[in-house]
């Protein structure tokens, strides 16, 4: 077993036991590390050593042809020599360590969180081995019960809407060549240069080269270069004028390469077309939408805003309130969680460019990017927080001790399955898995989806002061059970009472009957 290589081990104490077939593992010892991990260094006896090298011979000669000998039956010292002493040793480990780490991790009663890492052989005759193991994650939340944080959703007026009309109007409007000076709702195409001031050792000055930008003056820009308000620097040049400024980026730049950094800018005017917008009446609105009139097209406008931005408040509000638990929460996991999250993320960013007919290297090489940087620097923060956030959901599902109910299930489970008929590669993935695997695949994510989904309810409860905290909620179930019982109780007690009672109007009403008919 070459070294680096990664085994199912757990940690364990240091001890001494026997393991099957007698064979003795004189000792185990572990060093905690401080990346949540665990340095495992385990001895073994060379008897025991030499048994599975014997295990080895058997099943290299079984697998391989052995001249003069049945699969199986060549002798150690004839395998030896024919395929090295190296690979004995090598597939004798191996075997040593499929079959004595199980028995460590029964002793050591230690679920780890991934498979153990082989980093070392120390020594081989007799075997000392060492080992590296991601301890499971250790989570201790802090008093997430008395964080407050009002939810609101975002509310919908006629500006929004007349605000996306507008975009819905620029976008259909016809556009005029003009000769004359640019003003506010002119198009405006022009070639764009741009060079730092002062750039870093190692950094090209050169932003642009006369490329090609067009905008409309006044109108909230599409893209966020050069900056906010640069469409106003257009406004009285006429086609072939040229013009240089300068520009300043403020320190919280969301163009982090530009921070505190001066570009100089040249613009020249390549035309200048008037924008025509075409009148909002109901014909518009139908030609456009195929909806009868304009009331229809503000409706469904406004439908569409509410959907959009509630959905966008609600991520931002349940990522800043995970974040506040975070902060006053201790979390503890091993690197190999963070290392399988940032693959996990960069493969979603990878299929995500597939969609625009762009691979990664490509990706990088229009954004000058190195890989590994850009795995530090872009993947790294959003796995990190992707990984956090997941922990700390489902340490509260725990303490909250949150149920799936099962019609609950079912119901995401129908969505779920839905969303996987519905997309491109599904043909691929039925494929690939057998119906059994892929329905418990779907289950696994639908159970997830919900478990979250309550999660994240209940901890938008507590924070809006919905509820109280859940010990106040159980001990106001338990007292609504006792009352409920001691209500039972009572109708029980009553209800022989209550029978008597019925039964005696019924024995006069007999009697009477009997002196009516003496008569």
């Amino acid at each position: 077993m070459p070294q680096g290589v990664r085994v199912q081990v757990p940690p364990s104490p240091q001890a001494n036991f026997i393991g099957e077939q007698g064979h003795h593992i004189l000792k185990f010892e572990k060093k905690l590390l401080k990346d949540h991990q665990v340095q495992l260094t385990v001895n073994f006896d060379q008897e025991t050593f030499e048994h599975f090298r014997n295990q080895a011979a058997r099943s290299i000669s079984s697998k391989s042809k052995v001249p003069g000998f049945r699969p199986g039956k060549a002798p150690m010292d004839v395998v030896k020599r024919i395929y090295g002493e190296d690979y004995l040793n090598e597939e004798a480990l191996e075997l040593l360590v499929n079959e004595k780490y199980p028995l460590l991790l029964d002793e050591a009663k230690i679920k780890p969180a991934a498979a153990g890492k082989l980093e070392k052989v120390e020594k081989l005759n007799p075997p000392e081995l060492i080992f590296t193991v991601p301890l499971e994650p250790l989570i201790e939340l802090g008093k997430y019960q008395e964080i407050q944080k009002k939810f609101e959703l975002p509310t919908i007026d006629e500006k929004d809407i007349t605000e996306v009309i507008h975009n819905l109007q620029l976008n259909y409007a016809t556009a005029e060549k003009v000769e004359r000076e640019a003003k506010n709702g002119d198009l405006v195409n022009f070639k764009l240069t741009a060079i730092v001031s002062n750039p870093e050792e190692g950094e090209s000055a050169e932003l642009l080269k006369d490329s090609p930008y067009q905008m409309v003056i006044g109108e909230k820009q599409r893209e966020e270069f050069p900056y906010e308000g640069f469409d106003k620097e257009l406004i009285g040049l006429k086609t072939g004028d040229k013009k240089e400024l300068a520009h300043k980026y403020p320190k919280n730049s969301t163009f982090e390469k530009l921070q505190s950094k001066e570009v100089n800018f040249s613009i020249e005017t390549l035309d200048i077309k008037e924008m025509k917008l075409p009148e909002v009446t109901d014909d518009f609105a139908k030609s456009i939408s195929g909806l009868d009139n304009l009331e229809m097209l503000k409706t469904s406008i406004k439908n569409q805003l509410a959907y959009t931005k509630n959905a966008d408040y609600e991520e931002k509000y349940y990522n800043e309130l995970i974040d506040e638990i975070i902060e006053k929460s201790k979390l503890s996991y091993p690197p190999i969680l963070l290392e399988d999250e940032i693959e996990h993320v960069l493969h979603d960013f990878e299929h995500n460019l597939s969609h625009q007919n762009m691979d990664l290297e490509t990706f990088l090489k229009l954004n000058k990017m190195e890989k590994p940087d850009f795995i530090e620097k872009e993947i790294k923060p959003v796995a990190k927080r992707q990984l956090e956030h997941s922990l700390v959901l489902e340490q509260i599902s725990e303490e909250e001790k949150i149920e799936l109910k099962q019609e609950d299930l079912e119901k995401v489970y129908r969505q779920t399955m839905y969303e996987y008929q519905t997309r491109d590669d599904f043909n691929k993935i039925k494929r690939e898995l057998s119906p059994k695997k892929l329905s418990n695949s779907i289950l696994m994510q639908a159970a997830s989806r919900l478990m979250n989904r309550q999660v994240l309810d209940r901890i938008k409860q507590l924070a809006n002061g919905e509820v109280t905290d859940k010990k106040e909620e159980e001990a106001k179930e338990k007292e609504v059970k006792e009352k409920e019982v001691k209500e039972k109780t009572v109708k029980k007690q009553e209800e022989p009472e209550n029978q008597a009672k019925e039964k005696k109007p019924a024995k006069a009403q007999s009697s009477q009957k009997k002196e009516v008919k003496k008569e």
